[in-house]
């Protein structure tokens, strides 16, 4: 029997000595019973309440405690099922005893047993106090007297290994997975950066969003800007435009753009024949004949418009032609189909014409083009404009602050806007309110067609205009004049109009600025480039208009400087010239104010018609201005810098208004344009009369 394990707690708690470990350690290295070896079916029992022998070997002890983790509450031998003892008797650790293996030992594995289920228990009524400790998932290093969860103590003490001891019935899980401390500092890296990262979208969400805007409008240049921005949306008119209805149409050719096995084919004429234009879409030329063969007797497409459409719907595999369609305008569209013989007929689509009377007015504003819309107007109101002004003016020249007041035939096609076709009565009002109205009618009678002025005159074909109103021609174009004192041949290229210094000068016709400055004998010289290559120079000029530069569009009458004496001139006038291809001819053939006289048959009936269309131009109402645009608080202008020495002279040589000449250095001003030096003027009496030479 071994020896009395003495009943103190703090004894029995204690830990071994060295000496008593060494032993055990050597013990279990060199026994030969293993892990799984079983203590002697006579080893005697220890009585319950007694604490482990001190000389106990330390496998045995580990094998109770780590197969399973029971109460400190020992089962009851009476009521638990014959069982080899946990424990071995402190002899058991000598080197060489061997013992048959506990049925539960699975191998030797002390980490494999698996731990009591439920039946085996015993029940809660037959767990003592007084069992071993260090029985069947008891440990036998823990001080008996130590309380336990069952007890109520939370914890175990310091000299546990195990930790807390569980309920009775309740194993510990397996060992989990180790980390090692370098992971567990990533780990605890990682989850610092999602909370700090939570924080930050918890500040972002509760502070409010800095609105850039506000503090931009809020600003002293933020303001300025704003209020600019609002003077510009207040001073835009507002765009009336005309509710429409559409009608169904027949059937389309962008329809079949929805069939995979079809592939559509579109452009623009431009100036390219029928065959050409096709062609160069992938078009075969068998299929071109065929579809000039579908139109034929119908439309021939020997004379095509720049914006002449056409669309053909070809087969993707063989490019044979299912469809064609040829719009000239919304209102006039040819179209052939192939039918179930294979062949294209063609004909003109059903778009459901209907023509109706407009009657409108805008005011002119710096944006011509808004400022009709602003009328309920559609686009193209100025082209008929232009067409019933020719030979007068042109919507180029519409001064800002004028107003303009029509009765216009709109064309629709299935209830939408088509073109315009013409305009019945036109009133033109300048801004200046001294100035008089300027009205056109359309009229057709037996002989007059066209458009007619009050006095029921008619512009020649050609439309041009005197650049100086009312002034005498004082000297012609003579390509072989003699010099009056070097008496040898200089040509004069011009027309020459008599007129005072500051008087307005106006551009011919319809065109773009070539050139605005100084240009030699020239003097202060405008050019500009009209249609069919004609180029207009108006020389010696006293200053430029407003606004005048190169590459601006001007329009027939439009101002564009005033009559002065710059260059090489004898006195003010204006030095009119014309050229073509680079060569002058006489700007008096062009027609300048040439008028037709309304015939005398139809007299009465414009009189009658004028009458009519004066009281209706009369009903409508003028036109309000745009509201004013709000003007932002503008700083004190700096003052001028001093002017240099000799800086009148340069100022009066100079233009007033306008740019001073051209951007380009290379650039250079037409030459013989004014070449009047010595020339006698003629016609009346000036405000400045030149000298005689």
């Amino acid at each position: 029997m071994p020896s009395a394990v003495p009943q103190n707690p703090l004894e029995a708690s204690g830990a071994p000595d060295a000496a008593d470990r060494s032993e055990e350690r050597n013990g279990a290295a060199g026994s030969t019973e293993g892990p799984g070896a079983a203590a002697p079916l006579d080893a005697p029992r220890a009585e319950p309440g007694a604490a482990a022998p001190l000389g106990a070997p330390r496998a045995d002890l580990e094998r109770g405690s780590a197969a399973e983790d029971v109460t400190d509450d020992a089962l009851d031998a009476s009521s638990r099922p014959a069982t080899p003892p946990l424990a071995a008797p402190l002899s058991s650790h000598r080197r060489g005893e061997s013992a048959p293996a506990a049925p539960w030992s699975r191998g030797g594995d002390l980490r494999a047993r698996a731990a009591p289920t439920w039946g085996q228990l015993p029940p809660p009524s037959s767990r003592g106090r007084g069992a071993a400790q260090w029985s069947r998932g008891s440990d036998p290093r823990q001080h008996p007297s130590r309380p336990s969860l069952v007890d109520g103590g939370p914890y175990a003490g310091p000299g546990m290994a195990d930790g807390p001891r569980l309920p009775a019935g309740l194993s510990r899980p397996p060992p989990g997975p180790h980390l090692s401390p370098r992971m567990t500092a990533v780990f605890g890296g990682i989850f610092g950066l999602a909370t700090l990262t939570s924080l930050i979208a918890l500040l972002i969400q509760s502070v409010p969003v800095r609105d850039e805007r506000a503090l931009v409008a809020g600003s002293p240049a933020g303001s300025a800007a704003g209020t600019e921005e609002a003077a510009r949306r207040s001073a835009a008119p507002e765009v009336k435009a005309k509710k429409r209805t559409p009608l169904p149409g027949p059937w389309r050719i962008s329809e079949l753009a929805k069939d995979p096995s079809v592939i559509l084919a579109s452009d623009v004429m431009d100036r390219r024949s029928f065959i050409t234009a096709l062609g160069e879409k992938g078009v075969p030329k068998a299929q071109i004949y065929r579809i000039m063969k579908a139109f034929e007797g119908l439309r021939k497409f020997d004379k095509c418009g720049r914006k002449d459409r056409f669309t053909a719907a070809m087969d993707r595999s063989t490019r044979r032609v299912r469809a064609f369609e040829y719009e000239v305008s919304a209102s006039e569209i040819y179209q052939a189909r192939e039918g179930a013989a294979g062949l294209l007929s063609g004909a003109t689509l059903d778009m459901k014409i209907a023509e109706e009377e407009v009657i409108a007015a805008f005011y002119v504003g710096k944006d011509l083009t808004s400022a009709y819309q602003a009328g309920g107007l559609e686009p193209g109101v100025l082209d008929e404009i232009d067409d019933a002004l020719s030979g007068r003016m042109s919507t180029e020249g519409f001064e800002e602050g004028s107003t303009v007041r029509l009765i216009a035939m709109e064309e629709t096609a299935l209830g939408m806007f088509s073109r315009y076709k013409k305009m019945i009565a036109l009133e033109y009002r300048p801004a200046d309110p001294a100035e008089k109205p300027l009205r056109i009618y359309d009229f057709k009678g037996q002989e007059a067609r066209g458009y007619f002025d009050e006095r029921g005159r008619q512009p020649y074909a050609g439309g041009w205009r005197a650049p100086v109103p009312g002034a005498p021609v004082t000297s012609k174009f003579n390509p072989k004049r003699m010099h009056p004192v070097l008496h040898r041949p200089m040509p004069h290229n011009g027309t020459d109009f008599g007129a005072p210094t500051g008087t307005p000068v106006y551009s011919a016709y319809r065109g773009v600025v070539e050139w605005v400055g100084p240009a030699g004998p020239s003097g202060n010289l405008v050019t500009v480039l009209h249609p069919n290559g004609i180029s207009t120079g108006y020389a010696h000029l006293s200053r430029y208009a407003p606004g005048i530069k190169v590459g601006t569009k001007v329009g027939t009458h439009q101002l564009v400087g005033y009559v002065g004496s710059t260059g090489r001139s004898t006195g003010p006038h204006l030095h009119f010239s014309a050229k073509k291809d680079g060569k002058y001819f006489d700007a008096e053939t062009l027609q300048l104010d040439g008028e037709r006289v309304m015939p005398g048959v139809d007299r009465a009936a414009f009189a009658a018609a004028k009458e009519a269309l004066d009281k209706r131009l009369d009903a409508i109402p003028l036109p309000e201005p745009p509201p004013e645009p709000v003007k932002p608080e503008a700083a004190e202008p700096s003052p001028p810098p001093p002017a240099a020495a000799g800086g009148e002279a340069t100022a009066s040589a100079a233009p007033e208004v306008g740019p001073s000449g051209p951007t380009e250095p290379e650039a250079k001003p037409p030459e013989g344009a004014g070449d009047d030096e010595g020339e006698l003027i003629q016609g009346p009496d000036l405000k400045n009369p030149p000298e005689t030479m």
